[in-house]
């Protein structure tokens, strides 16, 4: 195998695996592989001088250099958008929410939130038509608290 094609071999997984890094969760190994094989693509496209008897000059390894930043950083920036992204579909969605107690007794009773009735448990003193927030879901049973909440 030539160096050329050792070249864009590594030039190629280079920028495959910094795109692939704003799909999967490799908490950012695919990136620094796909930078660490770009960038020695380079070194090595410089230290040859050539590409199949093309002349390479700096500026154009500096502007292929820049374009492997600018994929890498846009694949963190995806992947910093999607950690960052609140929760929009599941049961984990309740928390916070504002439910409407059916009826109560002791600590425990039904409450009605997001259009569906649970199980719940909080604080004694509770009456139907009580407005509580949930703070956590354990399995089919909510816990609430007193109050509403208005964030």
């Amino acid at each position: 195998m030539s160096v050329e094609i050792a070249i864009i071999v590594l030039l190629v997984l280079g920028l495959a695996f910094m795109m692939l890094e704003a799909i999967v969760p490799s908490f950012g190994l695919l990136g620094l592989g796909g930078g660490a094989s770009f960038f020695a693509a380079l070194v090595m496209l410089h230290q040859i001088g050539s590409l199949y008897g093309v002349p390479v000059e700096m500026p154009v390894l500096i502007a292929a250099g820049l374009l492997g930043l600018a994929v890498l950083s846009g694949s963190f920036y995806f992947v910093y958008v999607a950690h960052r992204t609140r929760i929009s579909a599941g049961a984990e969605t309740m928390t916070g929410m504002t439910a409407k107690v059916l009826h109560w007794s002791g600590t425990s009773g039904q409450v009605h939130v997001d259009g569906e009735e649970w199980a719940a448990q909080g604080p004694e003193g509770l009456n139907a038509g009580d407005l509580v927030t949930v703070q956590s879901r354990n399995q089919l049973v909510l816990t609430v608290s007193k109050g509403m909440n208005f964030s």
